[in-house]
C-alpha cells in the first residue's frame, strides 16, 4: 500500500464520487426515479399530477445542489488525502530541523536578492 495516498481516503473518494454521480443522474432525469419510487413504495390512489410535477421540480432543484455538495467534499477529502505525506512529513520534524530550514531558506533569501540587484 502507499502511504502517499492512505486507503481509506481513497474509499472516501470512491464513495463520494458514487453518490455524486448518483445524485446528479436523479436530478437530471427525476421523472424516472419519481416513478421507480412510486411503484415500489405508493399506493395506485396517491397518484397525482399536480403532485408529481411539484415532486420533479424539488428532486431537480435540491438534487444538484446535493450532487454539488457531494462533488466538493469528494474534491476536499481528494486535496486532504494528497497531502497527508506532506503533513505527516512536516509533523514529524523536529525543532531543531524546522530552525535550520527557515535559517537555510533565510539565506538563499539573501543570495537572490543579491543576485537580483547585482552585487
Amino acid at each position: 500500500m502507499d502511504e502517499r495516498f492512505p486507503l481509506i481516503y481513497q474509499i472516501i473518494c470512491i464513495v463520494l464520487t458514487a453518490l455524486f454521480v448518483w445524485s446528479f443522474v436523479v436530478s437530471r432525469e427525476p421523472r424516472q426515479w419519481r416513478r421507480l419510487y412510486q411503484s415500489k413504495f405508493c399506493r395506485a390512489e396517491d397518484f397525482s399530477v399536480n403532485r408529481n410535477k411539484v415532486i420533479d421540480e424539488n428532486l431537480k432543484k435540491y438534487g444538484i445542489l446535493i450532487s454539488m455538495f457531494f462533488l466538493v467534499a469528494d474534491v476536499g477529502f481528494f486535496l486532504w488525502g494528497a497531502s497527508y505525506h506532506d503533513r505527516q512529513k512536516s509533523e514529524k520534524t523536529t525543532v531543531e530541523e524546522r530552525l535550520q530550514m527557515s535559517e537555510v531558506e533565510r539565506i538563499q533569501g539573501k543570495s537572490q536578492t543579491l543576485i537580483r540587484t547585482g552585487n
